[in-house]
């Protein structure tokens, strides 16, 4: 499977921006002949704060998720993206929605909500009954969002279940604003070292590949550390990007 990790910033409410974003990766991820484009958490609404009553959550049935399903079967390329997602009983979800040839084949709903999450999202189903292996018969792949790194099931029941990859789209907010470029190189490295001494030992043991993949740069109240990379089954990273720049990295699995 040939991936292109799109750690890309995506602005809060402007769906409009965030598609063109979205579409210039996909771009790039044809040119480059891959077969799936994967972007971070909420990448298509930005991260909503949804006690804001101008950040309004969408649903899977919405034209914005309608417009990135045809964008698959114009391009013939798998996307993986993000959004805050309107839940009819309640707090809206932080999904993850898998496209292939305009169709929506799976979305996986946030089980382990971060730090400030609760109370303003809902978390999905235990793992079993929410958990996601999807793809293709040969590039089937899991999916875990930024804090479900913290506990094994999603990598777990990925394994299990035959896949050889596992996607993790992130939107780690950084706590204060990134003002010279130490404290952007504060809030990267912060990243890229959770995600390792998270990743490494897990891949290893499950012989698996971890993906990773950030929202980068400068909203209108929070920062992003951006980072895409890849972990590969011995545990250590086989390819990354720099820095915390905005930036595509295309991948083999």
């Amino acid at each position: 499977m040939r991936a292109l990790l799109a750690a890309i910033n995506c602005q809060k409410g402007d769906i409009e921006r965030n598609f063109a974003t979205h579409a210039d990766a996909v771009a790039e991820a044809v040119a480059e002949r891959c077969d799936i484009a994967v972007f971070p958490e909420m990448s298509l609404t930005g991260y909503l704060n949804p006690e804001r009553a101008d950040h309004v959550p969408i649903s899977v049935e919405s034209e914005p998720v309608r417009r990135m399903c045809e964008l698959s079967a114009e391009t013939g390329i798998d996307l993986l993206f993000g959004i805050v997602e309107a839940n009819p009983t309640g707090l809206p979800f932080i999904a993850q929605v898998s496209a292939s040839s305009g169709q929506i084949e799976a979305v996986y709903r946030k089980r382990h909500l971060g730090e400030g999450e609760p109370g303003l999202f809902t978390a999905g189903a235990d793992a079993g009954a929410e958990s996601v292996v999807t793809g293709k018969a040969d590039d089937r792949f899991g999916i875990a969002v930024c804090a479900d790194y913290e506990v094994p099931d999603e990598f777990e029941y990925a394994a299990r279940n035959g896949a050889r990859t596992v996607f993790h789209p992130s939107a780690p907010g950084l706590w204060g604003r990134r003002t010279d470029e130490a404290s952007w190189r504060n809030g990267f490295d912060w990243w890229r070292g959770s995600c390792i001494e998270n990743h490494g030992q897990r891949a290893k043991e499950l012989g698996i590949s971890i993906a990773v993949v950030t929202q980068a740069g400068v909203t209108e109240d929070e920062d992003f550390p951006g980072w895409a990379a890849v972990i590969g089954p011995d545990g250590r990273v086989k390819t990354e990007l720099p820095d915390w720049h905005a930036a595509n990295l295309v991948v083999d699995l």
